[in-house]
């Protein structure tokens, strides 16, 4: 019998090919992020080129992405360590070359990155090298290795880069550098299917990712992208520099400078330096919004609450690049956006981290529920803390870390959250709920106690009333916002206030005018109210869904106002056991 020993192979052509394509790459923005720090990682290696120059070329054919270049003039390859940089596991940073890392570190620990970055979004790739005029080109492709045609790393040609490339790219040619070509784009795997959608949101990923590296000079990253007239004629369609896109909005010139011309957007907080048990350190900063930022950056289709929103989370730095906008620790709470956090660590705190092959995320690092580790270990949370107070184990460590971020964030919260202490007594402007609901109240169907109150009483009394609500509710503006409502005539405005707990809401009439208590420690207040508040954009309230809570509020009051004494009494309690139910829905 004969045996067919293709059949015991340890690995099959067709496997190790599918694992190396099949990668879990996030987007095609991670997939080149491996090439760009390949070409940064080059750079400071090469003495002679403080600055890399990266160009990321996405190019259309019949409407649809077809080929994406990535060029450099970096410190380039030898025709050896080309070939070497195409074989799984013999990358220029492998094992063998570790003592001559720099920069970056260990940016290519596992020897996968060119290979699994390219591979996962094309079939075919292409390297072009060259150092001292000499280009040479090697190249992988999927369907000859899968086929076994290809199964050894072709030697590299010395060949040079095509023409049409140095036409069209910004990147001067150097005597040293390096052009990877994506071929066959696999447009069926990927999320943006033209050049336009793929660079669209590269700025903002690129310029978060790099942006200490662009500051500090290491970098410049150049997007482009063209449409195939013809072979090898192409029409260039839109060409930028990224720029620094900062989490924590402290550096200067950055893409939030098209939106908000002030050179302040957030303020430095503090800094928190922890040493891990290799006596390296890691370092956690803290930003938060001024309060002028911030209350320009209202509303939901805000310009500003947008690129806050993409930024917000833990920024997650590794040798300066960031590696992932970790969410574990958001509060679910919309004004998370105004506070600005990121964790700095080197490449000797991988494992401690759990640094991913593919440099996309630190999988140990993540927001721990501390009062479950304490249910765990039968403590309180008190207890459980200073149990591990004097133990640096790597997991304590990092439970350290996790307790302190979501303390700093809760402190820097409740200061967002006083920013706009008194903004819902704001007087209503045209249009808004309370300048609707005093017509409706001032051509009644029925005149109310409150109504002939409202004729009674001076301006002056109106206002002193109104000022003591507004005191109340803790508005700092109160003199100024009682004489603005008086002064408009409004019949309505809303406070916030603590409420027993019960209480989803009250009415105070006084003077004619209906002071709407909204209760701050009933459970629908922030998952609700202050919800809708945010979803709002301030000083136009037409047509949002704060300004319909608001209408059914008053009509609630209203219908109170117009009611007889025995009626208004079952109505209050209504309203009572409304709270009382409402509390016990929001809380499960």
């Amino acid at each position: 019998m004969v045996v067919n020993e293709d059949n015991y192979k340890v690995f099959s052509a067709e496997h190790s090919t599918n694992s190396l394509t099949k990668t879990g790459f996030k987007s095609t923005h991670y997939a080149i992020g491996e090439l760009i720090d390949n070409s940064i990682q080059s750079a400071l290696e090469d003495k002679k080129n403080k600055q890399c120059n990266i160009e990321i070329i996405a190019i259309d054919k019949d409407e649809k992405l077809s080929k994406v270049i990535i060029i450099d003039d970096a410190g380039g390859m030898d025709p050896d360590t080309l070939r070497k940089s195409l074989g799984v596991g013999k990358g220029k940073y492998s094992e063998e070359n570790k003592k001559k890392r720099v920069g970056l570190g260990k940016t290519s620990k596992f020897g996968l990155g060119l290979k699994q970055a390219s591979l996962s979004q094309c079939k075919r790739f292409e390297v072009y090298s060259w150092q001292s005029n000499k280009t040479f080109m090697s190249y992988l492709d999927t369907e000859l290795m899968r086929t076994g045609k290809l199964e050894i790393v072709p030697k590299p040609e010395e060949i040079n880069v095509p023409k049409e490339i140095f036409d069209i790219t910004k990147i001067k040619k150097t005597n040293a550098g390096t052009c990877i070509i994506w071929h066959d784009i696999l447009i069926d795997q990927l999320r943006w299917k033209t050049s336009y959608g793929l660079l669209r949101n590269a700025e903002i990923e690129f310029g978060r990712m790099y942006r200490h590296l662009i500051q500090e000079g290491n970098a410049k990253i150049i997007i482009s992208s063209y449409e195939e007239i013809s072979k090898g004629i192409y029409k260039e369609k839109s060409s930028s520099e990224v720029r620094k896109n900062d989490p924590l909005f402290l550096m200067k010139n950055c893409v939030v400078k098209d939106h908000w011309s002030d050179e302040k957007q957030f303020d430095y907080v503090d800094e928190d330096i922890f040493t891990a048990p290799n006596g390296s350190e890691i370092k956690v900063r803290y930003s938060v919004a001024t309060k002028k930022f911030r209350e320009a950056a209202v509303g939901s289709r805000n310009v500003l609450n947008s690129l806050c929103g993409k930024n917000s989370g833990v920024s997650i730095l590794r040798n300066g690049r960031e590696l992932e906008l970790n969410r574990t620790f958001l509060n679910q709470d919309l004004r998370d956006r105004f506070i600005g956090v990121e964790i700095w660590f080197d490449d000797t705190l991988d494992d401690l981290m759990g640094v991913d092959g593919k440099k996309q995320a630190a999988t140990n690092f993540y927001k721990r529920d501390i009062e479950e580790l304490a249910q765990d270990a039968e403590k309180d949370e008190i207890e459980y803390l200073n149990s591990i107070e004097n133990n640096d184990s790597d997991e304590n460590l990092l439970i350290k870390i996790s307790t302190s971020i979501v303390t700093r964030m809760n402190t820097l919260l409740k200061q967002v959250r006083s920013y706009r202490k008194g903004a819902q007594t704001t007087p209503g402007g045209t249009g808004s709920a309370e300048t609707q609901g005093t017509k409706v109240v001032n051509n009644p169907d029925t005149e109310t106690p409150g109504d002939k109150e409202w004729k009674e009483k001076s301006d002056a009394e109106k206002i002193e009333i109104i000022k003591q609500q507004l005191e109340n509710s803790g508005d700092e503006n109160a003199t100024e916002n009682a004489g603005d409502i008086v002064g408009k005539k409004l019949r309505f405005h809303f406070t916030d206030v603590n409420l027993m707990p019960q209480i989803l809401f009250d009415i105070e009439l006084k003077a004619g005018i209906y002071n709407i208590k909204l209760n701050k420690d009933h459970p629908a207040f922030l998952s609700f109210f202050k919800l809708l508040d945010d979803l709002s954009e301030e000083g136009n309230e037409e047509d949002s869904p704060l300004k319909g809570l608001k209408l059914l509020l008053e009509s609630w009051a209203r219908l109170e106002d117009e009611a007889s004494d025995n009626l208004k009494e079952q109505l209050q309690e209504i309203r009572f056991k409304w709270g009382l139910l409402a509390r016990k829905f929001f809380k499960d």
